[in-house]
Protein backbone atom coordinates (compact mmCIF):
# COMPACT_ATOMS: atom_id res chain seq x y z
CA UNK A 1 0.00 0.00 0.00
CA UNK A 2 1.32 3.48 -0.57
CA UNK A 3 1.81 5.21 2.29
CA UNK A 4 2.30 9.11 1.74
CA UNK A 5 5.44 10.71 3.40
CA UNK A 6 5.33 8.49 6.20
CA UNK A 7 8.22 9.05 8.42
CA UNK A 8 10.40 10.91 5.27
CA UNK A 9 11.90 13.08 8.09
CA UNK A 10 13.66 9.97 9.63
CA UNK A 11 14.46 8.30 5.85
CA UNK A 12 18.27 6.91 6.34
CA UNK A 13 19.74 5.58 2.83
CA UNK A 14 22.59 6.28 0.13
CA UNK A 15 21.24 7.24 -3.33
CA UNK A 16 21.57 4.06 -5.00
CA UNK A 17 22.89 4.09 -8.73
CA UNK A 18 20.96 1.20 -10.28
CA UNK A 19 19.93 2.74 -13.47
CA UNK A 20 22.09 1.37 -16.54
CA UNK A 21 23.90 -0.90 -13.88
CA UNK A 22 25.42 -4.36 -15.24
CA UNK A 23 24.19 -6.28 -12.63
CA UNK A 24 26.68 -9.29 -11.46
CA UNK A 25 26.26 -12.02 -9.47
CA UNK A 26 24.53 -12.39 -6.43
CA UNK A 27 26.64 -11.48 -3.46
CA UNK A 28 27.19 -14.05 -0.74
CA UNK A 29 24.56 -14.04 2.10
CA UNK A 30 26.15 -13.57 5.55
CA UNK A 31 25.68 -14.89 8.96
CA UNK A 32 22.99 -14.75 11.17
CA UNK A 33 24.88 -13.33 13.79
CA UNK A 34 26.35 -10.15 11.60
CA UNK A 35 22.50 -9.25 10.73
CA UNK A 36 21.37 -8.95 14.10
CA UNK A 37 24.27 -5.92 14.58
CA UNK A 38 23.13 -3.96 11.38
CA UNK A 39 20.78 -1.36 11.68
CA UNK A 40 20.62 2.27 13.14
CA UNK A 41 21.43 3.51 16.52
CA UNK A 42 20.91 6.91 17.72
CA UNK A 43 23.11 8.50 20.59
CA UNK A 44 24.52 12.00 21.96
CA UNK A 45 22.16 13.61 19.19
CA UNK A 46 23.48 11.96 16.66
CA UNK A 47 22.47 8.73 14.12
CA UNK A 48 24.75 6.35 12.90
CA UNK A 49 23.77 2.99 10.66
CA UNK A 50 25.69 -0.04 10.31
CA UNK A 51 25.67 -2.34 7.30
CA UNK A 52 27.49 -4.73 5.49
CA UNK A 53 29.21 -4.50 2.49
CA UNK A 54 31.35 -7.24 1.05
CA UNK A 55 31.65 -9.35 4.02
CA UNK A 56 32.75 -5.96 6.06
CA UNK A 57 30.85 -3.99 8.17
CA UNK A 58 30.77 -0.20 7.38
CA UNK A 59 29.47 2.71 9.76
CA UNK A 60 27.68 5.62 7.95
CA UNK A 61 27.80 8.62 9.59
CA UNK A 62 25.53 11.37 9.06
CA UNK A 63 26.91 14.95 9.07
CA UNK A 64 24.10 16.93 8.17
CA UNK A 65 20.91 16.77 9.91
CA UNK A 66 19.15 17.66 6.68
CA UNK A 67 20.55 14.78 5.28
CA UNK A 68 17.53 12.19 5.78
CA UNK A 69 18.52 9.43 3.52
CA UNK A 70 22.40 9.78 4.49
CA UNK A 71 23.33 10.80 0.96
CA UNK A 72 26.10 12.65 1.69
CA UNK A 73 27.26 10.65 5.02
CA UNK A 74 30.69 9.57 5.65
CA UNK A 75 31.45 6.05 5.39
CA UNK A 76 34.01 4.14 7.73
CA UNK A 77 35.08 0.53 7.04
CA UNK A 78 35.03 -1.52 10.32
CA UNK A 79 38.00 -3.84 10.52
CA UNK A 80 37.14 -6.85 12.55
CA UNK A 81 39.49 -7.83 15.82
CA UNK A 82 37.49 -10.56 17.01
CA UNK A 83 33.75 -11.31 17.85
CA UNK A 84 31.65 -7.85 18.14
CA UNK A 85 35.07 -5.87 18.45
CA UNK A 86 36.10 -3.52 15.58
CA UNK A 87 38.54 -1.20 14.66
CA UNK A 88 37.25 2.22 12.43
CA UNK A 89 40.32 2.62 9.94
CA UNK A 90 39.64 6.22 9.36
CA UNK A 91 39.82 9.53 11.97
CA UNK A 92 35.61 10.80 11.62
CA UNK A 93 33.56 13.55 13.12
CA UNK A 94 32.60 10.89 15.65
CA UNK A 95 36.19 10.56 17.83
CA UNK A 96 38.53 12.97 15.62
CA UNK A 97 41.11 9.94 15.66
CA UNK A 98 40.49 6.54 14.84
CA UNK A 99 38.28 4.42 17.44
CA UNK A 100 37.65 0.94 18.83
CA UNK A 101 33.85 -0.12 17.58
CA UNK A 102 31.90 -2.78 20.04
CA UNK A 103 28.71 -4.12 19.83
CA UNK A 104 26.19 -5.05 22.85
CA UNK A 105 23.58 -7.54 22.21
CA UNK A 106 20.52 -8.79 24.23
CA UNK A 107 20.13 -12.32 25.33
CA UNK A 108 18.64 -13.50 21.80
CA UNK A 109 21.72 -12.11 19.97
CA UNK A 110 20.22 -8.58 18.60
CA UNK A 111 22.31 -5.85 18.99
CA UNK A 112 21.33 -3.30 21.67
CA UNK A 113 24.51 -1.01 21.70
CA UNK A 114 27.11 0.55 19.50
CA UNK A 115 29.77 2.01 21.58
CA UNK A 116 32.25 4.18 19.38
CA UNK A 117 35.67 5.37 21.06
CA UNK A 118 33.70 7.20 23.99
CA UNK A 119 30.36 7.40 22.91
CA UNK A 120 27.22 4.84 23.30
CA UNK A 121 24.82 4.38 20.63
CA UNK A 122 21.18 2.73 21.33
CA UNK A 123 19.67 0.21 19.04
CA UNK A 124 16.21 1.39 17.35
CA UNK A 125 14.35 -1.25 15.87
CA UNK A 126 13.01 -0.61 12.66
CA UNK A 127 11.09 -3.59 11.99
CA UNK A 128 10.64 -7.54 12.45
CA UNK A 129 12.90 -10.34 10.29
CA UNK A 130 16.68 -9.33 8.51
CA UNK A 131 17.91 -8.95 11.98
CA UNK A 132 15.54 -6.29 13.35
CA UNK A 133 13.26 -7.16 16.36
CA UNK A 134 10.69 -4.89 16.25
CA UNK A 135 6.74 -5.62 16.63
CA UNK A 136 4.71 -5.94 14.02
CA UNK A 137 3.58 -2.42 12.74
CA UNK A 138 -0.35 -2.76 13.24
CA UNK A 139 -3.11 -0.01 13.78
CA UNK A 140 -4.98 0.61 16.03
CA UNK A 141 -7.80 -2.11 15.78
CA UNK A 142 -11.56 -0.54 14.65
CA UNK A 143 -14.26 -1.00 16.97
CA UNK A 144 -17.04 -2.03 14.43
CA UNK A 145 -15.15 -3.73 10.94
CA UNK A 146 -18.03 -4.83 9.42
CA UNK A 147 -19.99 -1.39 9.86
CA UNK A 148 -16.44 0.15 8.29
CA UNK A 149 -17.19 -1.96 5.56
CA UNK A 150 -20.51 -1.42 5.01
CA UNK A 151 -19.57 2.43 4.76
CA UNK A 152 -17.26 2.28 2.27
CA UNK A 153 -18.77 -0.04 -0.31
CA UNK A 154 -21.90 2.16 0.08
CA UNK A 155 -19.86 5.49 -0.77
CA UNK A 156 -20.03 7.10 -4.36
CA UNK A 157 -16.91 7.65 -5.95
CA UNK A 158 -15.95 10.90 -6.99
CA UNK A 159 -17.35 11.35 -10.83
CA UNK A 160 -13.57 13.02 -11.65
CA UNK A 161 -11.60 9.85 -10.07
CA UNK A 162 -13.73 8.16 -12.76
CA UNK A 163 -12.81 10.15 -16.07
CA UNK A 164 -10.38 8.51 -18.26
CA UNK A 165 -9.26 5.66 -20.10
CA UNK A 166 -10.95 2.37 -18.40
CA UNK A 167 -8.30 -0.35 -18.14
CA UNK A 168 -9.27 -3.91 -19.22
CA UNK A 169 -8.21 -6.11 -15.97
CA UNK A 170 -6.64 -9.95 -16.24
CA UNK A 171 -6.43 -12.32 -13.65
CA UNK A 172 -2.94 -12.75 -13.11
CA UNK A 173 -3.50 -16.29 -11.50
CA UNK A 174 -3.22 -17.15 -15.95
CA UNK A 175 -0.12 -15.50 -16.21
CA UNK A 176 2.86 -18.84 -15.29
CA UNK A 177 4.79 -18.66 -12.92
CA UNK A 178 4.06 -15.57 -10.72
CA UNK A 179 3.38 -16.61 -6.79
CA UNK A 180 0.23 -14.11 -6.05
CA UNK A 181 0.13 -13.26 -1.75
CA UNK A 182 -2.69 -11.35 -1.41
CA UNK A 183 -1.80 -9.30 1.36
CA UNK A 184 -5.02 -7.78 2.20
CA UNK A 185 -7.31 -10.75 1.60
CA UNK A 186 -6.19 -11.91 4.79
CA UNK A 187 -5.34 -10.46 8.36
CA UNK A 188 -1.90 -10.54 8.47
CA UNK A 189 -1.43 -6.88 7.66
CA UNK A 190 -0.93 -3.24 9.18
CA UNK A 191 -5.21 -3.56 9.58
CA UNK A 192 -5.14 -6.77 11.17
CA UNK A 193 -8.23 -7.85 9.00
CA UNK A 194 -9.12 -8.43 5.75
CA UNK A 195 -9.85 -5.53 3.19
CA UNK A 196 -10.35 -8.12 0.66
CA UNK A 197 -13.36 -10.61 -0.36
CA UNK A 198 -11.62 -12.81 -2.66
CA UNK A 199 -7.66 -13.62 -2.90
CA UNK A 200 -7.80 -13.29 -7.04
CA UNK A 201 -5.62 -10.62 -8.20
CA UNK A 202 -6.03 -8.84 -11.12
CA UNK A 203 -3.74 -5.77 -13.56
CA UNK A 204 -4.55 -3.56 -16.67
CA UNK A 205 -3.99 -5.85 -19.79
CA UNK A 206 -0.72 -3.92 -20.58
CA UNK A 207 0.51 -3.78 -17.16
CA UNK A 208 0.08 -7.53 -16.97
CA UNK A 209 1.93 -8.59 -20.17
CA UNK A 210 5.30 -6.28 -19.26
CA UNK A 211 4.95 -8.59 -15.85
CA UNK A 212 4.97 -11.15 -17.15
CA UNK A 213 8.25 -10.39 -19.18
CA UNK A 214 9.79 -9.27 -15.86
CA UNK A 215 9.13 -12.63 -14.52
CA UNK A 216 10.67 -14.44 -17.15
CA UNK A 217 13.80 -12.58 -17.14
CA UNK A 218 14.19 -13.38 -13.58
CA UNK A 219 13.64 -16.66 -13.70
CA UNK A 220 17.47 -16.40 -15.62
CA UNK A 221 18.73 -15.17 -12.88
CA UNK A 222 17.27 -17.75 -10.46
CA UNK A 223 14.30 -15.46 -8.88
CA UNK A 224 10.22 -14.94 -9.94
CA UNK A 225 8.19 -12.46 -8.93
CA UNK A 226 5.55 -12.36 -6.04
CA UNK A 227 2.53 -10.42 -6.00
CA UNK A 228 1.36 -8.49 -2.97
CA UNK A 229 -0.97 -6.35 -3.91
CA UNK A 230 -2.09 -5.24 -7.66
CA UNK A 231 -5.65 -3.82 -8.58
CA UNK A 232 -7.70 -2.18 -5.98
CA UNK A 233 -11.57 -0.96 -5.95
CA UNK A 234 -11.86 2.32 -4.69
CA UNK A 235 -14.02 1.27 -2.22
CA UNK A 236 -11.25 -0.87 -0.62
CA UNK A 237 -9.31 2.40 -0.46
CA UNK A 238 -12.17 4.44 0.54
CA UNK A 239 -12.25 1.10 3.57
CA UNK A 240 -8.38 1.69 4.22
CA UNK A 241 -8.70 5.42 4.42
CA UNK A 242 -11.94 5.06 6.81
CA UNK A 243 -9.83 2.75 8.87
CA UNK A 244 -6.63 5.06 9.27
CA UNK A 245 -7.58 6.79 12.97
CA UNK A 246 -7.00 11.09 12.41
CA UNK A 247 -3.35 11.19 13.10
CA UNK A 248 -2.71 8.24 10.61
CA UNK A 249 -4.52 9.57 7.50
CA UNK A 250 -1.45 11.47 6.26
CA UNK A 251 -0.50 7.73 5.43
CA UNK A 252 -3.03 7.77 2.22
CA UNK A 253 -4.04 9.82 -0.14
CA UNK A 254 -8.01 10.63 0.03
CA UNK A 255 -9.83 8.72 -1.77
CA UNK A 256 -12.44 11.48 -2.56
CA UNK A 257 -10.08 13.52 -3.74
CA UNK A 258 -7.17 11.62 -5.33
CA UNK A 259 -7.36 7.70 -4.75
CA UNK A 260 -4.65 5.54 -5.50
CA UNK A 261 -3.14 4.73 -8.11
CA UNK A 262 -3.54 1.21 -7.56
CA UNK A 263 -7.66 2.00 -8.13
CA UNK A 264 -6.37 2.12 -11.91
CA UNK A 265 -5.14 -1.35 -12.38
CA UNK A 266 -1.67 0.21 -13.22
CA UNK A 267 -0.04 -0.44 -10.27
CA UNK A 268 1.64 -3.36 -8.48
CA UNK A 269 3.60 -4.28 -5.31
CA UNK A 270 5.93 -6.79 -5.72
CA UNK A 271 8.71 -8.79 -4.41
CA UNK A 272 10.67 -11.44 -5.24
CA UNK A 273 10.98 -15.22 -4.77
CA UNK A 274 13.78 -18.21 -4.81
CA UNK A 275 13.22 -20.76 -7.92
CA UNK A 276 14.74 -23.14 -6.47
CA UNK A 277 12.97 -22.84 -3.09
CA UNK A 278 9.94 -21.53 -3.49
CA UNK A 279 10.36 -19.30 -0.94
CA UNK A 280 10.43 -15.45 -0.59
CA UNK A 281 14.05 -13.83 -0.98
CA UNK A 282 15.21 -11.93 2.34
CA UNK A 283 14.23 -8.48 0.94
CA UNK A 284 15.79 -5.21 2.82
CA UNK A 285 12.14 -4.75 4.87
CA UNK A 286 8.78 -6.42 5.11
CA UNK A 287 6.19 -5.34 2.64
CA UNK A 288 4.20 -1.98 4.51
CA UNK A 289 6.85 -1.33 6.96
CA UNK A 290 6.66 1.95 8.05
CA UNK A 291 10.27 2.72 8.65
CA UNK A 292 13.47 3.82 6.89
CA UNK A 293 13.73 0.78 5.51
CA UNK A 294 10.92 1.17 2.92
CA UNK A 295 12.72 3.48 0.93
CA UNK A 296 14.39 2.54 -2.30
CA UNK A 297 17.59 4.68 -1.35
CA UNK A 298 17.86 3.18 2.15
CA UNK A 299 21.38 2.10 2.41
CA UNK A 300 21.54 0.01 5.44
CA UNK A 301 21.28 -3.91 5.37
CA UNK A 302 23.25 -6.20 3.55
CA UNK A 303 24.97 -5.69 0.31
CA UNK A 304 22.64 -9.23 -1.09
CA UNK A 305 19.65 -7.39 0.20
CA UNK A 306 20.63 -4.29 -1.55
CA UNK A 307 21.51 -5.94 -4.39
CA UNK A 308 18.42 -7.95 -5.11
CA UNK A 309 16.11 -4.76 -4.34
CA UNK A 310 18.16 -3.41 -7.52
CA UNK A 311 17.74 -6.32 -9.51
CA UNK A 312 14.00 -6.26 -8.92
CA UNK A 313 13.64 -2.01 -9.87
CA UNK A 314 16.38 -2.33 -13.11
CA UNK A 315 14.40 -5.70 -14.90
CA UNK A 316 10.76 -3.59 -14.06
CA UNK A 317 12.14 -0.52 -15.24
CA UNK A 318 13.53 -1.76 -18.54
CA UNK A 319 9.75 -3.24 -18.91
CA UNK A 320 7.87 0.22 -18.74
CA UNK A 321 7.34 0.35 -14.96
CA UNK A 322 8.30 2.90 -12.67
CA UNK A 323 9.45 2.70 -9.07
CA UNK A 324 8.84 5.24 -6.11
CA UNK A 325 11.06 6.31 -3.34
CA UNK A 326 8.40 5.97 -0.72
CA UNK A 327 8.69 1.82 -1.27
CA UNK A 328 10.72 -0.11 -2.90
CA UNK A 329 8.01 -2.99 -3.59
CA UNK A 330 5.39 -0.22 -5.03
CA UNK A 331 5.59 -0.26 -9.05
CA UNK A 332 3.22 1.62 -12.09
CA UNK A 333 3.23 1.13 -15.55
CA UNK A 334 3.23 3.74 -18.21
CA UNK A 335 1.18 7.57 -17.67
CA UNK A 336 -1.44 5.94 -15.34
CA UNK A 337 -2.80 9.64 -14.99
CA UNK A 338 -4.53 9.20 -18.31
CA UNK A 339 -6.79 6.41 -17.03
CA UNK A 340 -9.73 6.02 -14.60
CA UNK A 341 -10.13 4.90 -11.08
CA UNK A 342 -12.11 1.83 -11.23
CA UNK A 343 -14.75 0.60 -8.28
CA UNK A 344 -15.18 -3.29 -9.57
CA UNK A 345 -15.26 -5.96 -6.19
CA UNK A 346 -12.70 -8.82 -7.01
CA UNK A 347 -15.44 -11.11 -5.99
CA UNK A 348 -17.71 -10.00 -9.34
CA UNK A 349 -13.89 -10.39 -11.17
CA UNK A 350 -13.44 -13.69 -13.91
Amino acid sequence: MKMNKFLAGVCAGLIFCWQGMAIAEAPADVPKDVKYILGFYYGNGENILIRENAGNLELLYRTLREDNCFAKANIFPLQKEHFDSYLMNEAGPITGSEANVSFERDKDGYGITCKVGGHRYSRYFLGTGNGENALPFRLPAVNDWEKLCSDAEKAAMPAALAAGTQAQLVNLANIYGLKLVSVYAGSDNCFGAPLYKSPNMYLAAEAAAALEKVNKELNTWGYGIMVWDAYRPWAISKLAYLALPDNKKFMLEDPDIKGSVHNTGLAVDVSLYDLATGNPVEMISGFDEPSMRQYSSYAGGTEKQRYLRSLLREIMVKHGFSGIEMEWWHFEYGDCSKYAHLNLPLESLN
